[in-house]
């Protein structure tokens, strides 16, 4: 590599992604590799919670990066940061890929049981013994994918709910609803595991 060629990495890795972003819109489309070395990571990583092996998490976050590379004229930065934009594009192009094969479960959830906190009265849900949690874990098994993406979004994640709501296309008021929904029914589940086995 000529020292010509690392002084033009170095300072791409300086430059920030709404001036990357102009760049390829104005024609310099090679100015896109910066931003899918910067983030590609962080969406392969989201997106493999979803998706039920390695290669599948590689093609989905090839493909959500062709898709954000062909409408990054639509990329609007008064909504949201670009990785943000980015992991919108993922999760639906995931949710997209998983519908077509059919697929009701992620066969791997990653969402750390015991940062999901509850009220007071979810009295499993706030038990983070071994066996509460192994409990835990099935009944957020037994969610849709996109329920069990969203938990991973906002409690393993820590993604703001305007983020989420951005994210995954709904109004902060929904998520909300949702979020607390999804808190019910899991403690029922849990409750339902403990009294029928299953």
């Amino acid at each position: 590599m000529t020292m010509k060629r690392i002084a033009e990495n170095r300072h791409i890795t300086t430059v920030d992604d709404m001036t990357l972003i102009r760049n390829v819109l104005d024609g310099q489309t090679e100015q896109f590799r910066p931003l899918a070395d910067r983030h590609g990571q962080s969406v392969q990583q989201f997106v493999a919670r979803m998706m039920p092996s390695a290669e599948d998490a590689e093609e989905v976050t090839q493909d959500a990066l062709v898709s954000a590379f062909q409408c990054l004229h639509r990329f609007d930065e008064e909504r949201a940061s670009f990785r943000t934009w980015l992991l919108r594009i993922a999760y639906h192009t995931a949710l997209k890929r998983l519908r077509r094969e059919s697929r009701k479960r992620w066969t791997r959830m990653e969402v750390e049981m015991e940062d999901i906190p509850d009220l007071d009265k979810d009295e499993p849900l706030n038990d983070i013994t071994h066996e509460r949690l192994a409990l835990l874990r099935r009944a957020v098994s037994q969610l849709d994918p996109d329920d069990q993406m969203l938990l991973s979004l906002y409690y393993q994640d820590g993604h703001s709910l305007r983020e989420i709501a951005f994210i995954i296309d709904c109004t902060d008021t929904y998520l909300r609803s949702r979020l607390q929904w999804l808190r019910k029914k899991i403690h029922q589940t849990i409750i339902n595991i403990e009294h029928n086995g299953r």
